[in-house]
């Protein structure tokens, strides 16, 4: 991922700190002795199993000696909490100490504790892949209650082979999966964070938060009585070849997924699948994401409002080069989803779809049930080599398109929408339908468009002087104050499209 940071950023969160000492394990998985007291680097433990048989307290620390490999799968005792959290680490030089797990279940299976932090791993579960269900870094809780503070940072996560499982009442496989399970004691997490991770060469999800606590009026299909999985953030992660989704948070209240790298989803999967995208959720937000590599076949998404969602946000998002579709809006049959923003996003180079003669547009609203209270406002859809820029199912619930350009291919792309509300949106082309209002037909002078191959490489979007765009737009309510390039949106007369500074000579 670039080091490059937008103005507009938000401040990377500080290291947390324990405020009460514990106990200081080492372990040496190359030359250490489990009959060892494993407190210092001389009489470090030796193996997982060592690990495994103890009760650790709030304070311990784990800490895995560098430039080594253990064989096996961390299942560690004991729970600490948000100020004296047991911590799995690193000491010494070189390379991150690996866990390989050969297989297993997870190569790190946290089961029903709470107050932990992973830090500085390598994590592989290498094996055939199968049906089976597996996972990186497994934290699950089953009729526990709710799980308080979990922290993922520094780790990676590779070679996790397993099942396109896609239920969450059903196994899932992931590079790193929470879990709330049971059907006794309602249960969920109250405190996750994912931040600088690499993952890569997993099946289902990258990263996930799935939950079989999920029943409510939004999804009515789902199991249990709803639980919410609250404060919640995935930052500054790196997840590449995907075998489904990239990153995925389920049941999440005021979740926040931001500053991710999705490159590759979608590739070894029975169903569709999104780059990032929240599910059964309220209020989530998706922002400074970027996501590319999405595969055609199934159609995979670089987004999606998907069901059970009410309040979904997707901003200051780049998404490009996928197989697949930019964003979909898509409830399926015994779901419901209630209201989103799309704003100030890019896409270039995303692809429409034919699968016989079924179309999937770049911006598409299909599915089973139409989402009410959507508003697409400020985009740029740079689809130059696109037949289907935009689309909607003919008896699907209308979204309001404001203030979008769409940049279609010579020839011109179409738009097959006849209920969609479109209205002071840019066209160069496309063939605008004749219910379009007050359309603006121009080409909208790009600085440099195509030119994007990630979110610090976006400045060819900037509109040049004497672009029709320019002060062409008409105020929204509550539109986000900024725009993907941290420029402040004008109160009035702001830009048609994702821009929103002054023009660039």
């Amino acid at each position: 991922m670039s080091a490059f940071v937008m103005a507009g950023a938000p401040a990377q969160a500080a290291a947390s700190t324990t405020t009460t000492a514990g106990t200081r394990y080492y372990v040496d998985c190359a030359s250490g002795n489990d009959s060892a007291s494993g407190l210092s680097t001389s009489t470090a433990w030796r193996t997982l199993e060592k690990v495994n048989s103890i009760v650790f307290k709030p304070g311990d620390s784990i800490l895995f000696r560098r430039g080594t490999t253990c064989q096996g799968v961390l299942k560690p005792q004991g729970s600490g909490t948000a100020d004296s959290p047991i911590v799995v680490g690193a000491y010494g030089t070189g390379a991150r100490p690996a866990i390989v797990g050969g297989g297993a279940r997870a190569a790190v299976f946290l089961y029903n504790v709470q107050g932990w932090e992973i830090r500085d791993l390598d994590i592989s579960n290498p094996a055939t892949r199968d049906s089976s269900a597996r996972a990186g870094i497994y934290v699950l809780l089953e009729d526990f209650g709710i799980g308080k503070y979990y922290k993922i940072s520094g780790v990676k996560v590779h070679d996790v082979p397993g099942c396109d499982c896609l239920q969450p009442e059903l196994e899932n496989s992931g590079g790193i999966v929470f879990k709330a399970a049971g059907s006794k004691v309602a249960t969920g997490f109250d405190g996750i964070e994912i931040t600088r991770n690499i993952v890569s060469g997993t099946d289902n999800v990258g990263i996930g938060i799935v939950s079989q606590w999920s029943k409510r009026a939004l999804y009515p299909a789902g199991t249990n009585t709803f639980v919410p999985n609250t404060k919640v953030r995935v930052s500054w992660n790196l997840v590449s070849d995907q075998g489904g989704d990239g990153i995925l948070v389920m049941n999440g209240v005021d979740s926040l997924t931001e500053w991710n790298k999705v490159d590759g989803f979608g590739l070894r999967a029975s169903a569709s699948h999104a780059g990032v995208v929240a599910f059964n959720s309220d209020r989530p937000v998706m922002q400074y994401n970027e996501v590319t590599g999405g595969a055609a076949t199934p159609p995979s998404f670089a987004f999606s409002v998907d069901a059970g969602n009410s309040n979904t946000v997707y901003q200051y998002n780049f998404s490009h080069d996928n197989d697949g579709p930019f964003m979909l809006f898509c409830a399926f049959t015994g779901s419901h989803a209630d209201g989103a923003v799309v704003r100030y996003n890019i896409s270039q180079n995303d692809k429409d779809l034919l699968l016989g003669t079924f179309e999937i547009p770049v911006v598409a609203n299909g599915c089973d049930v139409g989402i009410p209270n959507v508003k697409f406002y400020n985009n740029v859809i740079y689809s130059p080599n696109a037949n289907v820029i935009s689309g909607s199912r003919g008896d699907h619930t209308p979204i309001q398109f404001t203030n979008n350009i769409f940049f279609g291919r010579a020839g011109n792309s179409v738009i097959h929408d006849s209920v969609g509300i479109y209205d002071n949106n840019l066209y160069y082309n496309v063939e605008v339908p004749s219910h379009h209002t007050n359309p603006v037909t121009a080409d909208p002078n790009f600085v440099n468009p195509g030119s994007g191959t990630g979110l610090d490489s976006i400045l060819g979007y900037r509109l040049r002087c004497g672009s029709p765009a320019i002060g062409a737009g008409v105020a929204i309510a509550d539109n986000g104050g900024r725009d993907i390039f941290g420029s402040q949106v004008p109160a009035s007369g702001p830009n048609i499209g994702a821009y929103q500074g002054p023009c660039v000579s």
